[in-house]
């Protein structure tokens, strides 16, 4: 038999370390010494600009702080003015919506005085207010029944007026007396220029 030829070789394993490992604090201090003392010098200068920077902000502040407390003076002697103008306010505000909520009685009486025919005399009118609207009682005379029913009808046909009633009707001397209750509703703004 043959003899079998032996080979010679060499195994090398390269993921093992040939010699003595580096330790972690010799590998620490390497590094710190090439790459760290660009992070140490980046960070002092940020601290040294933080620092510096607190000064100018301080110096800002303790500007802005005077210029406010020069003015206190001046702004304490304008409160009499502050509490007039907030009184005015509150009056404007007030006026505003009681106008807004109150009935126009002029435009009411003339729409009333409107729709009254010329042989019909009032003699009597009670207004009573409520709440988004007034009572009327309006008290009068007519020489006939056609000249009322034309009054009774104007007021019915006349969209500011609801619930016209004829509450008491008799004859003295050839005339004819009346009453009529009438409810007057809030007009809003664009019913008054009307």
């Amino acid at each position: 038999m043959p003899k079998s030829k032996t080979k010679i070789g060499i195994i090398l394993n390269l993921l093992k370390p040939q010699g003595n490992p580096e330790k972690l604090p010799t590998k620490l201090i390497g590094w710190l010494l090439s790459s760290g003392r660009y992070i140490f010098v980046l960070v002092e200068a940020l601290v040294l600009i933080a620092f510096g920077a607190r000064f100018k902000l301080d110096a800002d502040l303790q500007s802005k702080k005077e210029a406010i407390e020069e003015q206190i003076p001046y702004i304490e002697s304008l409160k009499p003015y502050e509490i007039l103008i907030r009184q005015t306010q509150l009056k404007l505000s007030t006026i505003d919506s009681a106008r807004k909520t109150s009935l126009d009685w002029p435009a009411v009486i003339k729409r009333v005085a409107d729709q009254t025919p010329i042989s019909v005399k009032i003699s009597g009118i009670n207004i009573k207010k409520d709440v988004g609207s007034g009572n009327i009682r309006i008290s009068g005379q007519s020489p006939n029944g056609k000249e009322l029913t034309s009054f009774i009808t104007g007021l019915k046909g006349d969209n500011a007026f609801t619930n016209v009633n004829l509450e008491s009707v008799g004859v003295e001397q050839d005339v004819i007396a009346f009453t009529l209750s009438i409810s007057a509703k809030l007009m809003t703004l664009e019913e008054k220029s009307l």
